[in-house]
């Protein structure tokens, strides 16, 4: 189509013509051409011009378009998974929160408890080996 274009462009602006009357020689080589014809060749370089015109503001139009689109949908993903991973972030703060708590109610202290059971135990012995003592001593 282009070269097309170029040819009729170059046909409807060429400088080699002449009025000539029927039965009269041609003053130059080449194609001559009756003034409808002529009309005829500008009229569809115009036209062609003018959808060619049409085409590529379809065009870009269309790309602007498919461009907003894939822009809006994008943004869309962006925040869905930017909200995805908010959710997800805070259930899985939540569970180690409670994986926290259930080991730390697990893990209870007890030293006290031993404390308290070594000093009983000590205390026991002592008077068992002063019972023992006196009773062996008597």
């Amino acid at each position: 189509m282009l070269i097309n274009l170029l040819m009729a462009i170059s046909i409807a602006n060429a400088q080699d013509f002449k009025q000539i009357q029927t039965g009269q020689p041609a003053p130059f080589d080449g194609t001559l051409l009756r003034p409808e014809a002529m009309a005829v060749i500008i009229t569809k370089n115009e036209a062609e011009v003018e959808m060619c015109k049409a085409d590529a503001e379809h065009a870009q139009t269309e790309q602007k378009i498919n461009c907003d689109l894939d822009k809006k949908k994008l943004q869309y993903d962006l925040e869905l998974y930017t909200k995805t991973n908010e959710l997800l972030m805070s259930e899985k703060e939540k569970e180690l929160q409670k994986a926290y708590d259930l080991l730390k109610k697990q893990s209870v202290n007890h030293t006290p408890l031993w404390i308290g059971i070594g000093f009983t135990a000590g205390l026991a012995t002592s008077i068992g080996s002063i019972y023992l003592y006196n009773q062996t001593k008597d």
